[in-house]
């Protein structure tokens, strides 16, 4: 028996339950299954933290959480007496959706009006899955969508609960699907993720449509040349934390702009062409209550255009940070006064 148990530690908890379902031998030659009772808070706790980040897109008996309907009657009433554990679904859109709706619409309904973290991998045609989601829509807070072969857009105006979106892709068969359905958010949402998709320069931003982007307050996002950021900022007047990747050609006659309400900074290029020129961003920019900034591979710091910066936008600076960034001496020692935070990272 010690052996036995001391298996189950290394096992996933699928594989470890499992096990339980499996007929034991009796000293009468007949088999057995005996669970030990325990009490309905631990079974719960134990039932939430088996939930892994790599459920299934396909609905299955064998894993968390499906697994614990099957042990015995206590296990099943207290998992389905849990709405929180059906919050995680994992959908996939493709040709044989319609065989397993009725699974994922069960699945659905046991999450009993809680908010839903959906991720869904768009394959085919979305209507169907449009279908099936619609009336859960409202209850869907948190939303990753993998394009993969897919040419139409998920409409996401009407999903009014949702608060973060992710959107990556993985098929060029999918860019135009993608510009319409990120061109028209909910009111709601105020966090995007979309560093997955390719570099956005500012002639593609005028994709976006309305007024959705407005609403944000976190963003993420992969840009074509620093031209893109100040047109990032006008169309979100009210983000508090950015991050941008990707390449940074250096800004060109671009407008001075003001945002009043971003507090983080994060900068990580993919590429800076042109380390010999300056980049100009900091140049056009005004951030008045900007908090923290990072700045990764950026090459040689542009010192004088970002004190002029520093001067300009009056801010309190709160944490500055380096990564693969050229400085002198003297100037991480006038950084290193200016700024409570000041680090330097080695790579």
């Amino acid at each position: 028996m010690q052996t036995s148990n001391s298996n189950v530690g290394s096992l996933p908890i699928s594989a470890s339950i499992l096990e339980l379902q499996q007929p034991s031998n009796t000293s009468s030659g007949g088999s057995s299954l005996r669970i030990p009772p325990l009490p309905t808070e631990i079974l719960s706790e134990i039932f939430l933290h088996s939930l892994s980040d790599d459920l299934s897109f396909f609905p299955t008996q064998r894993r968390a959480p499906l697994i614990f309907t099957r042990i015995c009657r206590q296990w099943r009433e207290v998992a389905l007496g849990l709405p929180w554990l059906w919050t995680q679904p994992r959908l996939i859109a493709d040709d044989d959706l319609r065989e397993r709706a009725s699974a994922y619409d069960l699945w659905l309904k046991r999450s009993r009006g809680c908010p839903l973290s959906l991720k869904l991998e768009c394959c085919t045609d979305l209507s169907e899955a449009r279908s099936l989601l619609q009336p859960y829509i409202q209850q869907i807070s948190s939303l990753e969508l993998t394009f993969w072969y897919c040419r139409d857009p998920f409409i996401l105006e009407d999903f009014h609960g949702l608060k973060e979106l992710i959107v990556r892709k993985y098929a060029d068969d999918s860019k135009l699907a993608i510009e319409r359905t990120i061109s028209k958010l909910p009111v709601n949402l105020r966090k995007m993720d979309i560093l997955d998709l390719p570099w956005i320069s500012c002639r593609r931003l005028d994709f976006v449509a309305d007024s959705g982007w407005a609403h944000l307050t976190h963003l993420e996002i992969s840009i074509y040349g620093l031209d893109a950021f100040p047109r990032i900022l006008r169309l979100c007047p009210n983000l508090s934390s950015v991050t941008i990747l990707g390449i940074f050609h250096p800004i060109e006659n671009q407008e001075p702009v003001t945002h009043t309400n971003l507090q983080c900074l994060y900068m990580c290029p993919n590429l800076c062409p042109n380390l010999d020129r300056k980049l100009g961003l900091f140049k056009v920019l005004t951030l008045p209550n900007l908090r923290v900034l990072q700045a990764t591979h950026m090459g040689s710091w542009p010192h004088e255009e970002f004190q002029a910066f520093l001067t300009r936008s009056k801010c309190s600076l709160e944490c500055l940070g380096f990564c693969g960034v050229s400085l002198t001496d003297q100037q991480r020692e006038e950084y290193a006064a200016l700024v409570p935070c000041f680090e330097i990272i080695k790579i």
